[in-house]
């Protein structure tokens, strides 16, 4: 996951709320379900919130963190919404309803959950071990090895696309390592992030301050 920084509500949203006082989520058109995935896509840099492969509106659907049978009041809320890939089995969908104790809007998503080359990702917290179940994004061998094989062939293709083959990269070079991690985190000229760019930031970040 990627600290997501929620902007304002699309404005279709916002004229739909002010005239239909009494509606939720379930009554949207779909001209406001896509203002508000596209919104969220734009805010997220093409990156699914969960897995962060890359998403198109066509390829994403609004995940509610919240989900909308329990806090029926927020539906409608677009601090509570983000977009999720459509990979059955696995993040909005994998999750279904269930709750999600640590979320992409929470700073602490970058740092506790700790990713490796290998596309493994581990939790370093309770929670953080809840949220990579309950989304299904790859805690072992056996728990999503499609999301693991492309997350490793992504991260590969990063690495080697600075000129820098995955079996010679030495997380030792900070020299190497800082204009790497720099350079991952800034967006496209269309504003987007390079699919599973903040795995990578993740590894790198973990490597970067170990003891």
């Amino acid at each position: 996951m990627r600290k997501i920084d929620k902007g304002r509500e699309p404005t279709l949203l916002t004229s739909f709320k002010r005239s239909n006082k009494k509606l939720v989520y379930r009554d949207l058109p779909p001209p406001e379900r896509q203002a508000i995935r596209a919104s969220c896509i734009s805010e997220q840099h093409g990156l699914c919130a969960y897995c962060c492969q890359s998403i198109t509106i066509d390829s994403a659907h609004n995940e509610h963190l919240e989900a909308q049978d329990s806090t029926p009041n927020r539906t409608l809320d677009f601090s509570n919404i983000v977009a999720s890939c459509q990979k059955p089995d696995q993040c909005g969908h994998g999750r279904k309803t269930r709750a999600l104790p640590l979320t992409p809007l929470m700073a602490e998503c970058e740092t506790e959950l700790k990713f490796y080359l290998s596309g493994l990702v581990t939790g370093k917290t309770k929670r953080a071990k809840i949220a990579i179940e309950t989304l299904n994004l790859g805690h072992d061998e056996t728990s999503n090895r499609s999301l693991i094989s492309r997350r490793k062939a992504m991260v590969d293709a990063l690495i080697f696309s600075q000129s820098v083959p995955p079996n010679d990269l030495q997380f030792e070079d900070e020299a190497l390592l800082n204009p790497l991690l720099e350079d991952l985190k800034v967006p496209d000229s269309a504003h987007r992030l390079q699919p599973f760019a903040p795995v990578l930031v993740n590894v790198i970040h973990h490597f970067l301050t170990r003891p």
